[in-house]
């Protein structure tokens, strides 16, 4: 109840940060009624609070002979993300779920102190086998962006490890059906890349989905009343510029290669 509560708010003050009432649905969808009394939103402030620290992970696993130097950016060995946990937890830093991350930006709620989100992209099957149980190790909390066309293939999440990861306090977010990057949606694009993977995800883990992950980091700002009719509230993107105008719908992250866990901290200080 206190979840559903929650979110009602954060959509509330989502849509007034993407133009409140204004906000009108794209050809050939339903109009959705915004709430009667969208608040008033202070989109500086806002802004200046979407400055907590957010990481980026995609596959966490050992290096292949096959493994070729455009993929190795987004590879993180066992033991490379262990020791980045653990930088991590005696650096002072407190993961937060993105649920806390979107309530502190968009209104403000408190947060622990040295707050970090920790984003997983894709739905590789090392970050159940391999980074779920570090997580836990440590006590840390994350936020999975799963890309649904993948599911239940072999070397990917099954949806019952999707559910596994929900009950274990961990926020599933969207990330598209097949990954193509938000900028070239046109038409039925947005029904089959936004709608249908996240109303699936929603079915299987049994609440909405509300957090939302851009394939490659691109967006744009027309494609946020898209994501608003399909129930989100907020999105992240990469290490692109930051547009204050957007702050609920363009989060920065970092990308999270190989790094020692002395580079990942000197890293967020310098980005964040």
């Amino acid at each position: 109840m206190r979840r559903r509560r929650l979110w009602s708010l954060l959509v509330a003050l989502a849509l007034a940060g993407c133009g409140g009432s204004h906000a009108t649905a794209p050809a050939g969808q339903p109009s959705a009624a915004p709430p009667k009394r969208a608040p008033r939103t202070d989109v500086a402030a806002v802004a200046a609070r979407a400055r907590v620290p957010v990481l980026c992970y995609h596959q966490i696993r050992p290096l292949r002979a096959g493994d070729g130097a455009a993929a190795r950016p987004y590879i993180v060995s066992p033991g490379a993300f262990a020791r980045q946990m653990q930088a991590l937890a005696d650096a002072g830093y407190h993961p937060v779920s993105g649920e806390q991350l979107v309530a502190h930006v968009a209104r403000g709620a408190a947060l622990p102190r040295r707050p970090v989100l920790l984003t997983f992209d894709d739905a590789s099957a090392g970050q159940f086998t391999t980074a779920l149980p570090i997580l836990r190790r440590h006590r840390f909390v994350a936020t999975f962006f799963v890309m649904t066309v993948v599911l239940d293939k072999p070397g990917w999440l099954t949806r019952r490890e999707v559910r596994a990861l929900d009950r274990a306090g961990m926020t599933i977010g969207a990330h598209t059906w097949d990954h193509h990057p938000v900028p070239g949606y046109a038409g039925d694009d947005w029904r089959v890349q936004i709608d249908q993977p996240t109303h699936e995800l929603g079915r299987l883990v049994g609440h909405p989905i509300r957090l939302f992950a851009y394939p490659f980091g691109l967006w744009k700002p027309t494609g946020i009343v898209h994501l608003w009719h399909a129930g989100l509230v907020a999105a992240f993107q990469l290490a692109g510029p930051f547009d204050r105008h957007h702050p609920l719908w363009n989060l920065r992250r970092i990308i999270v290669p190989e790094w020692s866990g002395r580079r990942l901290l000197r890293e967020i200080r310098r980005d964040f």
